[in-house]
């Protein structure tokens, strides 16, 4: 089944009631506005981006931000990234979040060499500032005409086409209802085929590694140990080393899981399963204090 995650902004709820709702709709992920404009422009900072950062996080969702762009120059797209990135930080995303560019507004230039020009100076923006994980978001028309596709920095495309049975365009996300009812409230759904908005960022490759230790994006001090892992119990296997994040399964008793790293978060020590492609699953496999583990689930080899 394809991952599907929700847009929001001002007009949706920031409480963990909301969110909470969306989970049990199985939703994954949620792409939450942070700013529109420019400092000196329209300096439009969401009111509710903090708390929709906060209570998506904390139900397990993946969140990632969005900046609707208003740039008519160059100059001006490199200000609103400076923007979006500063205010982003604030909110709680971090350099590996996955960011996206909303290009719809109506002041926009109707050149499409230079609208492209200018959102491709807002990603070298963001990459100049330390932000890793781009996406273009629009409607299926812009991106054929009001946009040169093949020429953007980002090809990670999240398209909007309402009432059709797909984007029109080969794409990373499509938006295909603005209607979705959750907690009593519209709101934007998409569909994550590449998993980028919904899964989380790879992890980086060129992360700060002193000999077999390491601290991941999260903060967690992790210990490189090629060993195997057999469960005595059925654990849920996930997308995160914290108990809020995403379910991947829930492993059977005398599941065999071969791992390449672990750590100790949140009273609990995990392990981390290579998935393929930069990817990674996390299992709790005991529990632990002080950085000792008092208990464990299975047998390791």
């Amino acid at each position: 089944m394809v991952a599907k995650f929700i847009d929001v902004a001002s007009y949706q709820p920031a409480t963990l009631e909301y969110f909470k709702a969306a989970r049990a709709q199985e939703i994954k992920g949620v792409v939450v506005k942070i700013t529109e404009g420019s400092a000196n422009g329209t300096n439009y900072v969401n009111p509710q981006a903090n708390k929709q950062v906060k209570n998506a996080q904390a139900v397990g969702l993946i969140v990632s931000g969005y900046h609707f762009f208003r740039a008519i120059s160059v100059k001006d797209a490199q200000e609103e990234a400076q923007f979006f990135a500063r205010e982003a930080k604030k909110k709680g995303l971090k350099t590996s979040s996955m960011l996206a560019i909303d290009v719809e507004a109506d002041n926009l230039t109707k050149n499409p060499g230079t609208l492209t020009t200018q959102v491709n100076a807002f990603f070298a923006e963001l990459k100049k500032l330390g932000f890793k994980n781009f996406s273009v978001y629009s409607n299926t028309f812009w991106m054929k005409k009001r946009l040169l596709k093949n020429s953007l920095n980002s090809q990670t495309f999240w398209l909007a086409s309402f009432g059709t049975k797909n984007a029109g365009i080969s794409c990373a996300a499509w938006q295909y209802s603005s209607t979705q009812i959750i907690a009593a409230v519209k709101t934007d759904i998409s569909v994550d085929y590449s998993g980028k908005f919904t899964r989380g960022p790879k992890v980086d490759k060129n992360q700060a590694q002193v000999k077999n230790k390491w601290v991941d994006d999260l903060g967690v001090t992790w210990y490189h140990e090629k060993r195997t892992f057999t469960s005595d119990s059925a654990i849920v296997l996930r997308w995160g080393a914290k108990t809020s994040a995403t379910k991947i399964a829930v492993l059977p008793v005398g599941s065999i899981v071969k791992y390449d790293a672990f750590a100790h978060c949140d009273g609990y020590v995990w392990i981390r399963q290579p998935r393929g492609k930069g990817q990674y699953g996390y299992l709790a496999t005991g529990e632990s204090s002080g950085k000792k583990r008092f208990s464990s689930w299975g047998r390791f080899s």
